[in-house]
């Protein structure tokens, strides 16, 4: 028996809108900051540490779940059509530029305003040091992190967007060229993990986007030969287990400390720094390389199975780019606003904060999606696609992802 794909993918629109929340919380460091410089700080005295602990410890690899999950989706959405010619450049550019510039255009702006502010009053900019001309230009052409920067600018998590635009111009080529064949596709893994050596965030961003491809072709390919009944089982299990293994391991750390410590007496004293880079390297490929992809493919296994897994909590989706757009922008307005109350940073280890904080980014999320990203697509894809027939028929089938 085979299995045809779902018309939409509601778990991972779920699990995508969990790991924007990770970002989130991974980034309430920035509160903690003196001015743009990073200084030690009390992560386990941070709001609800006992309850996110996960988030707060490993939240920046979620960004890694991202280009995966991206990866997943583009090759569903988009691989067959770009290769067989159904979908061009002009069609893809606007369906990804009416999605993501209006609201990094709108973030931009403002935090370009309100970073001018702080530092007029402190004498420092608020967590991200570049805001510059330069970097302006490189932020306006979604290029702040294409290798081109000196370092964090303005809105500092547009980072990863920026290296997933990046990722979508290579996509659209490599389908283009290669169409749909695999070598080429492979290629492009191994070429992530060469890039990682010289430009470390975009090889993260090749490696993760098109393992995430590669797990979307083994997905169809399971469907397509009706293996999914004996897949799913295992791994749904090893998908499980992994996460069990990694909750555990980040709660109370033991595996990998005896591993460290048997490779520090195994190697000569003079190498034993490499006993730390193994160590680390090892675990984040596991989860990168393995747990990610893992968990998209367990995901959707089970819901092409059941027919709908996670419809209920499908929004949660929806609001993934406001939530990571929004958050600091927030938490510098949050940041002048304690500082004219005379809040010190304390302030921000309390969990009212916290609390207070979410209040106001959920809210301002639904009004930015609902009256003002959806608007802006609308009308842009309306404008941008009535150039060609072809690609005003593509209006409103085809489905997005908010990274």
């Amino acid at each position: 028996m085979t299995y045809s794909t779902p018309r939409r993918f509601y778990s991972l629109d779920f699990i995508r809108g969990v790991a924007a929340l990770a970002v989130v919380f991974w980034h309430w460091q920035h509160f903690f900051f003196q001015g743009s410089t990073f200084v030690p700080y009390e992560m386990e005295q941070q709001p609800f540490y006992n309850l996110f602990f996960l988030f707060y410890q490993t939240g920046w690899l979620a960004v890694d779940f991202f280009f995966s999950l991206s990866g997943f989706i583009f090759f569903w959405l988009y691989a067959r059509q770009i290769a067989q010619r159904e979908v061009g450049g002009w069609a893809f550019f606007a369906l990804r530029f009416s999605r993501l510039y209006p609201l990094h255009l709108a973030t931009l702006v403002f935090v370009l305003v309100a970073q001018r502010w702080v530092l007029a009053h402190t004498g420092d900019y608020f967590v991200v040091p570049y805001n510059d001309l330069y970097h302006g230009i490189l932020n306006l052409f979604f290029a702040s992190s294409w290798g081109f920067e000196k370092g964090p600018s303005f809105n500092g998590p547009i980072w990863s967007v920026s290296v997933e635009v990046l990722m979508y111009l290579v996509f659209f080529f490599v389908c283009l060229l290669f169409r749909q064949r695999l070598w080429a596709h492979v290629g492009m893994l191994a070429l992530g993990v060469v890039v990682m050596v010289l430009e470390p965030i975009v090889g993260r961003g090749i490696f993760s986007f098109f393992l995430g491809g590669l797990v979307f072709r083994f997905y169809q390919h399971v469907c397509a030969r009706g293996w999914l009944p004996r897949v799913l089982p295992w791994a749904v299990g090893t998908a499980a287990l992994l996460w069990v293994f990694t909750v555990v391991e980040v709660h109370s750390p033991w595996f990998w400390p005896h591993v460290q410590a048997l490779l520090q007496s195994l190697l000569p004293e003079r190498f034993a720094g490499l006993a730390d880079k193994a160590v680390h390297g090892a675990t984040r490929a596991i989860v990168v390389a393995v747990l990610f992809p893992l968990s998209i493919f367990s995901l959707a296994l089970l819901e092409t199975k059941r027919g709908y897994l996670g419809r209920r909590l499908a929004m949660v989706g929806n609001l993934t780019y406001s939530s990571y757009l929004l958050h600091f922008p927030l938490q510098l307005c949050f940041f002048v606003v304690a500082g004219q109350l005379g809040l010190g940073q304390a302030f921000f280890y309390g969990e009212l904060s916290m609390l207070i904080f979410f209040a106001v980014l959920i809210p301002l999320c639904l009004l930015s999606y609902f009256y003002f990203e959806t608007p802006a697509q609308t009308y842009l894809r309306t404008r941008l696609l009535s150039f060609g027939t072809k690609e005003k028929r593509d209006v409103g089938t085809q489905k997005t992802l908010n990274p």
